[in-house]
């Protein structure tokens, strides 16, 4: 079974930009509840946030069943208040490594496929996040969609049936 948790926790640790600049990995349940951010705001100058909490659905295909997850990445970076020069700098940081990322992620697409999990990359939105947001930060967020096949076959034991 894929752990995004663990899989984008070694990106971050891992990235040279995101490892030199302090990048702290944070789990979050979406962009009004940034709960590790949070704890982590006052020491913290940059972010890798996951977000595995979103909705995903089950559909068919060939001859099984898939679950489609979708998991929202969100990289943050603080910059100072009035300095635009420095709020460009950032979002262009935060630009660099979502792009890196993407590189990893084309790369990882066939080994992670022999372990059943599929990476949905033929379509991946990215958002920027404007101006002064989050109190001083700057960044950009994206989603990625990965299949793995679920087994849906009925077990009788499962059911209290009279």
């Amino acid at each position: 079974m894929f752990d995004a948790n663990n899989y984008f926790q070694e990106i971050c640790r891992t990235n040279k930009i995101t490892a030199a600049a302090g990048y702290k990995f944070c789990r979050v349940t979406g962009s009004k509840h940034m709960e590790e951010v949070i704890q982590n705001f006052k020491y913290e100058k940059a972010y890798f946030c996951i977000d595995d909490t979103e909705d995903g659905y089950l559909f068919q295909s060939g001859g099984g069943y898939l679950e489609r997850r979708q998991y929202y990445l969100f990289l943050i970076k603080k910059f100072s208040f009035n300095d635009m020069s420095k709020q460009h700098a950032a979002l262009n940081e935060c630009r660099l490594i979502y792009r890196q990322i993407v590189k990893k992620l084309i790369r990882d697409r066939r080994l992670l496929e022999n372990d059943m999990t599929y990476l949905k990359l033929d379509r991946i939105p990215f958002y920027e996040i404007p101006g002064y947001a989050f109190s001083g930060c700057t960044g950009i967020h994206f989603t990625i969609i990965v299949d793995i096949p679920i087994e849906l076959c009925y077990d009788g034991n499962e059911w209290n049936l009279q």
